[in-house]
């Protein structure tokens, strides 16, 4: 029994001793190497972060806010378009800015808003529009997607698309930019692409697009995003290419721009196989212009390039991938102002893959002042139902 203290007494003095020689356990190692991995992690995670708010505060943010503007439009609170308030061709501005009002006179204002829309050039063509859906699907969501001639904030609607959430599966639209449709501002059809010149005193032009569209779809449009002419080559070259597949080698002065079969393309490629409206291609050893290369053609090959990017959007992995694709197009597009950074990259990774695609069915035709637009056939719910 007398030992038993001694004992005890050397074993406390070894584990001392070994204390002194290792005073780092096994445990207490991992231990702080897992704070360490998490701390490191949590730096990593936030600079990206930084990286990803700091390219985001250069995009051009834009007002948007149909609602307000089918507001003011019911309420008839100022005078529609002025007669060639939808003729000009010239470049849009997509600041989204209320055009000024047309100057009031002695008038009624009702009767001054029927004079404007009289005066507004007709360019009805029979049997007439169909009418659109008397009451919006349940559960529809809608992204207008618009890709510009010209810059984020000028230019005109070259590409537009509508992005359809109906609670979790995502149907993508093309929309012909001579789609012949109802123009809310002044009552009467004319082609969609002419609605970016806004509604005077009412709404801007995304607003009246996004409001022309909702009465033909009955889909209600929540966000909208454009982008410039420069920015689709800028996201393919960021993406490492898309893969796009030809029949024959297109091309233009003699010069094989898109090789013939399936092949990975850079962003000028890309650009030139879905933009360009004067494509030559090679077929028995000699080039010859490409026949029957109309806007539905074109639709269908912007239909094929937005799929193909989304499909190489899935393929991003990674924090730092997002934050080098944010920064390599940054300012080359614009946005709404309620969208926010979490809703964009929510909206762009829930459009990876397994969506729907959709075209409107029209028919070519000519209005009576010579004007070639698109005639949708058939309302959109059958379209969409169907």
């Amino acid at each position: 029994m007398s030992g038993e203290p001694e004992n005890r007494d050397l074993e406390s003095l070894s584990q001392l001793r070994s204390t002194a020689r290792h005073p780092w356990s096994v445990r207490r190692v991992l231990a702080v190497a897992g704070i360490i991995t998490v701390v490191a992690g949590l730096a990593y995670g936030g600079w990206f972060g930084y990286q990803l708010w700091a390219d985001w505060r250069d995009v051009e943010r834009v007002a948007f806010d149909p609602g307000e503007a089918r507001e003011r439009l019911d309420a008839l609170s100022a005078l529609p378009a002025s007669p060639d308030q939808f003729l000009d061709e010239g470049p849009t501005d997509f600041t989204n800015e209320i055009p000024p009002a047309i100057p009031r006179t002695d008038l009624l204002e009702t009767e001054l808003i029927d004079a404007a829309r009289s005066a507004v050039t007709p360019t009805t063509v029979a049997p007439g529009l169909p009418a659109p859906p008397t009451s919006p699907p349940i559960g529809l969501t809608g992204y207008l997607l618009i890709g510009s001639d010209g810059t984020p904030s000028a230019g005109n609607a070259d590409a537009i698309f509508l992005l359809v959430d109906s609670g979790g599966s995502k149907t993508l639209v093309s929309v012909p930019r001579s789609l012949y449709i109802n123009n809310p501002c002044t009552d009467t059809p004319m082609r969609l692409s002419l609605l970016l010149r806004g509604c005077p005193g009412v709404a801007g032009g995304p607003d009246l697009v996004a409001l022309a569209l909702e009465d033909f779809t009955g889909v209600q449009i929540a966000h909208f995003v454009i982008i410039g002419y420069s920015g689709f080559p800028r996201i393919v070259d960021s993406l490492g290419g898309i893969e796009i597949c030809s029949d024959t080698a297109r091309g233009l002065n003699g010069q094989i721009i898109v090789p013939a079969g399936c092949n990975l393309l850079a962003g000028a490629a890309a650009s030139f196989w879905v933009t360009n409206r004067a494509q030559d291609e090679f077929v028995n050893g000699q080039w010859r212009a490409v026949a029957g290369d109309d806007e539905l053609s074109r639709l269908q090959r912007e239909r094929v390039a937005m799929f193909a990017v989304y499909a190489r959007i899935g393929s991003l992995g990674s924090a730092g991938s997002v934050a080098s694709l944010a920064q390599s197009v940054s300012g080359t597009f614009a946005l709404d102002s309620g969208l926010s950074l979490s809703g964009a990259a929510k909206l762009a990774w829930s459009a990876r893959g397994g969506m729907r695609q959709l075209s409107i069915p029209v028919r070519s035709e000519l209005t009576p002042d010579g004007r070639s637009v698109l005639y949708p056939t058939q309302p959109f719910s059958v379209t969409f139902g169907g």
